[in-house]
């Protein structure tokens, strides 16, 4: 039998280790071709920004970047939120070709460090394709990081695998939040770069280890970058909602048995709720939160990602968009229950001061400057004490231009305002609106721990210009303190008239 088959099989044996020969070659040809589709989509981002010296707010520098980005359907490129931040002026560049493209911002994402930019000119789009977005890696999952790193012109690719996915900080927003570490090399310029696996993006090359370590780089996995999609489709951002309350592990058999849990239940000890949030009218301090939209919460605050992989459960607050609302399992004095958290208050970070135009005047050599107000977390009791709970920007004194009218007040910076003449103010407008309407002969400025600082009104206004001049300041006032003082002075000029009839 065998000797029949070896016949005939004889005569064809040539023209199937031929065949069997092309396949290697097929096979190459058919990954050059995926790998030159992907090339056709990533795009070096040439960045010129403009920063701002606090203590000289009408002073700028500007500095010239690059970094990386790729097509997603729409004809957008997606990027990273760093790369574009306070920027001026921003062109795109393919791969092996010269020519620049103009483009511009279309909804960034400081918080999730996210951008997403348009090109004027559609022809940019030719002969490229849309990346398409893929799921969550698995752990030990092989990628490829895409990018343009410094130091070079053409397109870089580096290959490492997925060595964990947890809560990581943001280096460019301060908030932790999910992240792929990865072994790829990413370096300056890579970043906003595509990670694929698959032929799908996995992620978003974000950062560095900030340690010595080598090789150990984190990417924004694509959940988060589908979760920014989502959010910017009506043509707003909204952001990532806020769990407005603080938890402790119960890992301690004791302090769970204190709480009436079970040996079956876990979860986290709510220790602290936000007062004046959404949070606060549902959860109460010493609640035990068991499960997080139908996920079980473990004792050390962790839920199941995959079945072998955990992520801090506050993962999935990140998943909702601002509007929505969030499940939880609660444990209250030993009886459990459940309650929907409206998600309504965004996450904020104290990092976040890009594309934001210094708002600031110069008066009688002092430098004041606007301070947002940011809304940290007080329980009840801490909130309730507050003396002025309606503050939304504090007015400072960042620096003091030396002269004769100021003497004793030249080294005084980051001086924050509470009163001017006994007043109190809420607002940076309101405060520049006291400066300009009260006529007293003296300003007295005040902190919340009564030192005073004082400007003689009749010296200050007289030797403006001078003063002005003296230290090459072209521009003594932002552009909405000059409009403030135009409506200002429209509305004295209104009230003179109508007094002038009344009489």
């Amino acid at each position: 039998m065998n000797r029949i088959l070896s016949g005939l099989l004889r005569p064809v044996l040539p023209l199937l280790a031929c065949l069997l020969a092309t396949i290697p070659a097929l096979l190459l040809a058919e990954s050059s071709n995926a790998h030159n589709d992907v090339e056709t989509s990533i795009v070096k981002v040439h960045v010129t920004s403009k920063s701002h010296e606090s203590a000289s707010p009408w002073n700028s520098s500007i500095v010239s970047s690059t970094g990386s980005g790729f097509i997603i359907e729409g004809n957008r490129i997606l990027t990273n939120a760093h790369v574009v931040a306070d920027q001026t002026f921003i062109e795109v560049q393919r791969d092996g070709e010269s020519k620049r493209y103009q483009a511009e911002v279309e909804a960034v994402a400081h918080i999730t460090d996210l951008a997403v930019l348009k090109v004027k000119d559609s022809s940019f789009f030719a002969h490229s394709r849309s990346l398409p977005l893929g799921d969550l890696p698995e752990v030990h999952q092989e990628i490829a990081v895409y990018g343009y790193p410094v130091g070079g012109d053409s397109l870089s690719i580096t290959k490492g695998i997925v060595s964990r996915i947890e809560f990581q900080t943001y280096a460019h927003s301060g908030l932790s939040m999910q992240a792929i570490q990865v072994d790829a090399a990413i370096n300056f310029g890579n970043s906003g770069g595509p990670a694929i696996s698959n032929g799908k993006v996995v992620g978003v090359a974000m950062q560095v280890s900030g340690a010595d370590d080598e090789n150990i780089g984190y990417i924004i996995p694509v959940t988060m970058v589908k979760r920014f999609l989502t959010d910017i489709a009506d043509g707003k951002l909204d952001g990532l909602p806020e769990l407005s309350l603080y938890t402790e592990e119960l890992l301690n058999p004791t302090l769970k048995k204190h709480y009436q849990l079970t040996d079956e239940q876990s979860g986290v000890l709510v220790t602290k709720v936000c007062a004046n949030t959404p949070t606060e009218s549902v959860i109460q301090p010493y609640d035990v939160i068991t499960h997080i939209d139908g996920k079980k919460i473990e004792d050390n605050g962790m839920t199941i990602l995959t079945p072998k992989k955990q992520i801090n459960y506050l993962y999935h607050v990140d998943l909702h968009q601002v509007g929505g609302s969030l499940k939880l399992d609660i444990v209250r004095a030993g009886k459990p229950m459940q309650v929907a958290v409206p998600l309504t208050k965004t996450a904020e970070s104290v990092y976040n001061h890009y594309d934001k135009t210094p708002v600031y005047f110069v008066y009688g050599g002092f430098v004041f400057s606007a301070m947002e107000r940011k809304d940290y977390c007080l329980s009840r009791k801490d909130f309730d004490k507050q003396e002025r709970k309606d503050i939304k920007e504090y007015a400072k004194v960042v620096k003091v231009l030396a002269s004769p009218d100021n003497i004793g007040f030249h080294d005084t910076n980051g001086f924050y305002i509470d009163k001017l003449n006994g007043k109190e103010f809420n607002t940076f407008k309101e405060f520049f609106t006291l400066l300009k309407t009260d006529k007293s002969p003296s300003i007295l400025l005040e902190d919340n721990s009564g030192k005073q600082l004082a400007i003689n009104r009749q010296q200050a206004e007289s030797g403006h210009q001078a003063l002005l001049d003296k230290y090459l300041i072209q521009k003594p006032q932002s552009d909405d303190v000059a409009k403030w003082e135009a409506e200002l002075g429209q509305t004295q000029r209104q009230a003179a008239t109508e007094g002038g009839k009344a009489l």
